[in-house]
């Protein structure tokens, strides 16, 4: 049982609220394979999109030129920028940027590459589940005599490092699922950055949004966070925090009533759904304003936009924050392919989309599921497109990227959902979370954060699992 990632099946208004009652999160039974060389690849480059995250954001210029039509087009863009903006831009920001990120990737089966699919920057999510899954895998396996059948083989797929007398013991030596930290990773980078701050008596703030069901997932984090270091946290909506929080007019200390928060971690605020009113676009404000270092910045939420991720698959753009040529090579070999859908390549995006519609998706500046064009209806918006439209009018498309649709080999797997099993064909997506934390000009962290597998139905476009549409998975490597 202890095993078992869970969610509520309960929610409350109040951020500190938790669920009466709970369930399994959607899950795999056992692990999906997963080429191990393609594991590894995604591992060794992420912490170079970290770090290129962050040098982004610290690029006003950069910021400023390609969110320039975005910042025109929608709102919640718009509304984050202005935040940046008027909290000082550059000048206003905080000497730390502490970050919990997440590089997410499809195996592309014919070039046999992770293609990366997008960067988040804010509210990653599953560190702890995912890492519960994988715990579930190895117990199940163990537990069912599957050892043998599922232990690493050798690179030429023969058994000359198999034993059949393999126990629990060699099993934990050896573990397949590979072990994964991704919990233990997320509360030790919050930890980080709580202990720069230097500030003892303070709490480490999690914002979240109301109604929340996902809570295990956080609450795990704020478990180990008080066992490893000592730290405590409180949970807040952002109305709650537009009620509740202050900061000193002198010393810019952040108090949500009379507890002192040094650092701000951003579980809510990533999508226009978490702002229903200005009572949260004030309390969002208000934390970029305060002395507290936040995960992540308002600049560092605008370097995770779409329009930056197209812009920097741009010739010569890496060169701009990349020195190294061998990093810069390593990065490009997992770019998919991606297209402006403003300025003057907007139409020969369009083309190449209405050419092969299967073939390409058109994203909007979202995170979580739900919110990206296939087939028909990418069609349906590209055949709106007007050369001549102003920024916002009828026919612009600037509010979107248009990238190559990534085709990963199908599985076959056993998806459990609301108590009910199914033996389905899927596809996998793998995310690699990512610790980081720069003070001032150093970079004090920036380390792979553990991983996440997410298994959706081969026929299902999205693949979001809080959004309804995958299930928890781990990497069986071969």
């Amino acid at each position: 049982f202890r095993h078992i990632p869970l969610v509520g099946l309960d929610s409350a208004e109040s951020g500190q609220a938790m669920c009466a009652s709970f369930t399994h999160a959607p899950m795999s039974l056992l692990p999906t394979p997963f080429p191990r060389e393609v594991f590894e690849l995604a591992l060794r480059v992420s912490p170079s999109f970290a770090a290129l995250c962050d040098a982004v954001s610290r690029d006003d210029e950069f910021l400023r030129t390609t969110l320039s039509g975005v910042i025109k087009t929608d709102e919640f863009t718009r509304r984050i920028w202005d935040i940046y903006e008027r909290c000082g831009a550059q000048e206003g920001r905080h000497r730390m940027e502490l970050g919990v990120l997440r590089s997410d990737y499809m195996l592309d089966e014919p070039s046999g590459l992770p293609l990366q699919v997008e960067v988040n920057t804010v509210s990653t999510s599953f560190m702890a589940l995912s890492t519960r899954v994988g715990e579930m895998h190895r117990h199940t396996i163990s537990r069912a005599g599957l050892v043998s059948h599922y232990a690493p083989r050798a690179h030429d797929g023969s058994d000359r490092d198999l034993d059949d007398t393999a126990g629990d013991d060699d099993f934990a030596l050896r573990p397949n699922p590979p072990l994964n930290r991704a919990l233990e990773s997320a509360a030790d980078t919050l930890a980080a950055g709580w202990r720069a701050m230097g500030e003892d008596d303070a709490a480490i703030l999690f914002v979240v949004q109301p109604h929340e069901r996902n809570v295990f997932d956080q609450r795990l984090i704020a478990q180990r966070l008080w066992e490893a270091h000592g730290v405590r946290c409180i949970r807040a909506t952002l109305k709650e925090i537009d009620e509740s929080a202050s900061v000193d007019s002198v010393t810019k200390r952040l108090r949500l009533g009379d507890e002192p928060c040094s650092v701000v971690y951003f579980r809510a605020g990533y999508a226009p759904t978490d702002y229903p009113g200005e009572e949260e676009w004030r309390a969002r404000e208000l934390l970029e304003r305060s002395g507290a270092v936040k995960s992540p910045s308002a600049a560092m939420h605008l370097a995770g936009c779409k329009k930056i991720q197209q812009a920097l698959a741009q010739p010569g753009a890496l060169e701009r924050f990349v020195k190294d040529a061998g990093e810069i090579a390593k990065m490009r070999k997992v770019f998919a392919g991606l297209y402006a859908m403003d300025g003057a390549a907007a139409a020969d995006a369009v083309r190449l989309g209405l050419g092969n519609p299967g073939g390409y998706v058109l994203k909007p500046q979202r995170e979580g599921g739900g919110n990206n064009l296939y087939g028909d209806e990418l069609t349906a918006a590209l055949r709106t497109y007007d050369p001549d439209a102003s920024p916002g009018e009828p026919g612009d498309l600037s509010a979107y990227i248009l990238m190559q649709r990534i085709f990963p080999p199908a599985n076959r797997t056993l998806c459990l959902r609301r108590g009910e099993l199914a033996e389905l064909e899927t596809l996998s997506e793998l995310g690699v979370y990512g610790g980081y934390l720069r003070v001032g000009e150093t970079v004090v962290l920036n380390e792979v954060g553990g991983h996440l597998l997410r298994t959706k139905a081969a026929t299902s476009d999205e693949g979001g699992v809080a959004a309804g549409y995958a299930v928890l998975d781990s990497p069986l490597l071969y």
